[in-house]
């Protein structure tokens, strides 16, 4: 019996019509025409002697035997592009896919300040996910995603083998509107409990949330219990509820900077109360990662040290 020889492009065209569930969708996907992914089809069909879908007026549905191949053929299309990559990183090829983790608001910076720095990103896909930290971060270590190339983030690796690069040290502090100032005056963090304040979603324990600050003078730290009507799953959102007057948010300083300017949020207190954190980028040790990382790695910290720089030039 002869072997099958199955090409990389029909597969690849039976994938596209699994995930579509349609030809029409799958041409545009493809971006060829209609009728050349019907042949493409019919002749995979025919080569196999069984039948990849059903066929109905509006849609393609898998039969029994397209739902037990569909796995083995996007099993062979990742493993052909896992292998294009490993041949671009060594010749120093700008291709592939590079995922960079970060908090919300660490991530809403990268897309609107950085990632438009980084130049000529070639064939590069570049993957934004978001990775907002659980309390028990800061004192256990973060995990690193399975799929993550670069994390950015407030802690360091849980998984010591992971190198964390420094980038730089930020104050958490707590800020709320003048309009909720006014109307719900505050001196101190003792006073936090009798305070409305906007939770994140990550950090809930039971129905609270656990704020450092230090002492006025910064020598010691102080663990406050706060609770509040709003639960957010983000700092984003909990700015927004903040800047409409509804509560008091605990955020990195540097995050907010534009509001504090502008007068839409201010410190809720006259004394500096706040946490310092380390801002660090965690990867993989280089001689384990592709060139492809290092690129947009490399890229990124130098073009957020190099802001970091005019930012305090600026401020002396």
């Amino acid at each position: 019996m002869n072997k099958l020889q199955l090409k990389h492009r029909e597969l690849k065209i039976i994938s596209v019509i699994a995930a579509s569930e349609n030809i029409s969708h799958a041409a545009t996907v493809l971006g060829i025409a209609q009728a050349n992914v019907s042949k493409y089809l019919a002749d995979f069909e025919s080569k196999v002697g069984l039948k990849v879908f059903d066929r109905t007026t509006r849609q393609l549905t898998l039969t029994p035997f397209g739902v037990a191949l569909l796995p083995y053929i996007n099993d062979m299309l990742d493993r052909n592009e896992q292998l294009n990559s490993f041949i671009a990183d060594y010749k120093h090829e700008k291709r592939g896919k590079v995922t960079v983790y970060a908090p919300t608001g660490i991530i809403a910076y990268l897309s609107q300040h950085v990632i438009a720095k980084i130049q000529d990103i070639g064939g590069i896909t570049l993957s934004l996910k978001t990775c907002n930290l659980e309390r028990k971060a800061f004192y256990e270590g973060v995990d690193f995603p399975d799929d993550c190339d670069v994390l950015i983030t407030y802690a360091h690796p849980k998984d010591e083998s992971l190198v964390a690069s420094f980038i730089t040290k930020y104050a958490v502090m707590a800020f709320a509107s003048p309009e909720y100032i006014k109307q719900h005056p505050i001196n101190s963090p003792d006073e936090l409990e009798n305070h409305s304040c906007i939770l994140i979603d990550s950090m809930m324990i039971d129905d609270a949330n656990i704020w450092r600050f230090s002492s006025a003078g910064g020598k010691e730290m102080h663990d406050y219990r706060v609770t509040g009507n709003y639960v957010c799953d983000n700092t984003q959102s909990a700015l927004a509820l903040a800047r409409n007057h509804l509560g008091i948010v605990f955020a990195p300083y540097a995050s907010i900077q534009k509001d504090v300017q502008s007068g839409l949020l201010v410190p809720c207190f006259s004394e500096q109360h706040e946490w310092w954190l380390d801002l660090v980028a965690i990867f993989r040790k280089r001689e384990y990662q592709p060139w492809r990382v290092q690129f947009i790695l490399d890229a990124m910290l130098a073009e957020i040290r190099q802001q970091l720089t005019q930012t305090l030039q600026l401020s002396e």
